[in-house]
């Protein structure tokens, strides 16, 4: 890829260029782990079950891979401390009115 290649990419990454966004989201998968970040266990992308079962987060250009067992352990976790806390659930507390809005004006405007 040569500058002015490098260039118009960049100019429609900033701007927001659909297909800009789907090649880097499929860059990415390029940078899927082979097991599981939490227990280690081995994932085969070319079964279509752990595909479909296993859980991927990106963040900040870093991917981590999460198969159910831990994503199910993670949930009852944060559950456990919800309740610890007087919540029911934790996706309560994003339900209630944002801090920013509360703070400092009366009004929150749509």
């Amino acid at each position: 890829m040569n500058r002015q290649q490098r260039r118009a990419a960049e100019k429609r990454r900033k701007r927001g260029d659909p297909n800009q966004a789907m090649s880097d989201q499929v860059a990415l998968f390029g940078k899927l782990p082979d097991a599981c970040n939490a227990c280690q266990k081995e994932f085969d992308k070319k079964d279509k079950d752990m595909v479909m079962s296993w859980s991927v987060v990106v963040k900040q250009e870093v991917v981590r891979l999460f198969c159910p067992d831990c994503i199910q352990k993670t949930q009852k976790a944060l559950q456990t401390i919800g309740e610890e806390n007087g919540n029911e659930n934790r996706q309560e507390v994003f339900t209630e009115t944002p801090v920013w809005a509360s703070e400092g004006s009366d009004k929150v405007s749509d």
